[in-house]
């Protein structure tokens, strides 16, 4: 029994290098090919399209799981299901956010990328702190506006009292002549007396004579429309290029007047569009506009005072791969017909045009140049008639192969 115990650690061992075995053989049945980055170089905070070719090169329908490494660390993963012999393009986006060169490894293949120390201006802070900064900056501009257009309640002090010692008081006639010191008869017509006073003391109130007409008060403020605009949406915020951005706004009329209003759109402070609304009191409208760039980057969209920012990513350009070289037949005659074919794949985003390029022996023979949309194949195919006997090693675009023109014996 004793034995037999040291054969279990031994067993395990043993499982343990056999599913490491079996794992690295699956790994091996793909091939990871066209690598490809764009753009390769950016400023920190751009995006980084990655592109690859992957092909199962196994005979049964399998599952690969592909790593990108950025600088030696797994940066993010994706899972193929390909059958046997079928390639497909995988995509990563990553932010370049490491200054200098930076290594992407997928699948075996690598290449480098740059990014530059200098990042944007609009890159400095995320985009909801630029909306806090922008929307204090507004506020402390209506309010300095409202200090400055404010008449001074001192200046306004001032001028009424100025105004009223500048109007002299109506003295009351007197039809009667004054009566002379000690009088006080009410005969002959004369008033009766004023109540004594205090020699020096101001006569009261209620002798004063009445002041004049009062200045006609100030106007009620007229009826007029007053426009705000709020809500300020922008979807999606990040899109591929030549994909529509919308973007809107709600404008609400607050006066009491139907009035007309000019919503105007700025992209990177440059005006875009402008639309006019008519609004009735009380109601709001949407103000929509839709936008389309093709040049990949960072935009800033601003509506009357609210902003907010979206990403157009660029189309990754035509590139494309040429695969399954079919050479039949194989061995002919002098004077039959060899048809040479391949398939070609735009792994792009973009259309493109692609030449390809027949060497036999190492001597270019023809070439053919097609048009490819973004993702559509194309079999290309090429008939070749060969008199002299002998072998011919074919070269088309990296796949190599051959084929043998037979003497014809005469008897």
């Amino acid at each position: 029994m004793r034995k037999l115990t040291w054969l279990l650690p031994v067993a395990m061992i043993l499982l343990l290098v056999l599913a490491a075995t079996i794992s690295v053989s699956a790994q091996d049945d793909f091939e990871v090919t066209n690598l490809s980055i764009s753009p390769d170089s950016v400023a920190v905070g751009d995006y980084v399209t990655i592109t690859a070719t992957v092909t199962n090169t196994k005979d049964t329908e399998e599952t690969y799981s592909v790593e990108l490494k950025l600088n030696g660390a797994v940066k993010d993963s994706q899972e193929l299901l390909l059958g046997a012999g079928q390639s497909d393009n995988i995509t990563f986006t990553i932010a370049a956010d490491t200054p200098g060169e930076n290594l992407v490894e997928l699948g075996g293949e690598s290449k480098v990328f740059t990014v530059t120390g200098q990042a944007s201006f609009w890159s400095i802070f995320p985009s909801w702190l630029w909306i806090v900064i922008i929307a204090i900056i507004v506020v402390l501009i209506i309010l300095v506006i409202v200090l400055v257009a404010m008449p001074s309640r001192k200046k306004q002090t001032g001028a009424a009292i100025k105004g009223r010692q500048g109007q002299p008081h109506a003295q009351a006639a007197t039809p009667f002549p004054i009566p002379s010191t000690g009088s006080t008869s009410p005969q002959m017509g004369y008033p009766p007396a004023m109540p004594s006073q205090t020699p020096g003391a101001f006569p009261a109130q209620d002798q004063f004579p009445a002041p004049g007409p009062m200045a006609a008060p100030y106007p009620q403020y007229a009826r007029r429309p007053i426009f705000s605009v709020s809500n300020l949406t922008i979807t999606p915020n990040q899109v591929k290029s030549g994909e529509p951005v919308t973007i809107n706004a709600i404008v609400s009329n607050n006066g009491s007047e139907a009035g007309t209003y000019s919503v105007v759109l700025r992209i990177n402070n440059v005006v875009e569009h402008i639309t006019d609304l008519i609004l009735t009191p009380g109601a709001s409208q949407s103000a929509t506009f839709t936008m389309i760039k093709d040049i990949g980057g960072d935009y800033f969209a601003e509506v009357d005072g609210l902003s907010g920012t979206f990403i157009v990513i660029p189309l990754v350009p035509a590139n494309f791969s040429v695969s399954n070289l079919v050479i039949a037949p194989e061995r002919a005659k002098q004077g039959e017909t060899i048809s040479i074919s391949a398939m070609v794949i735009n792994n792009g985003e973009v259309a493109g045009n692609y030449s390809l390029v027949l060497k036999l022996k190492g001597v270019v023979e023809t070439t053919k140049e097609i048009s490819l949309e973004p993702g559509e194949s194309q079999k290309v195919t090429f008939d070749i008639n060969k008199n002299t006997p002998g072998f011919y090693n074919v070269e088309l675009e990296g796949l190599t192969g051959r084929f043998v023109i037979e003497m014809e014996w005469q008897g």
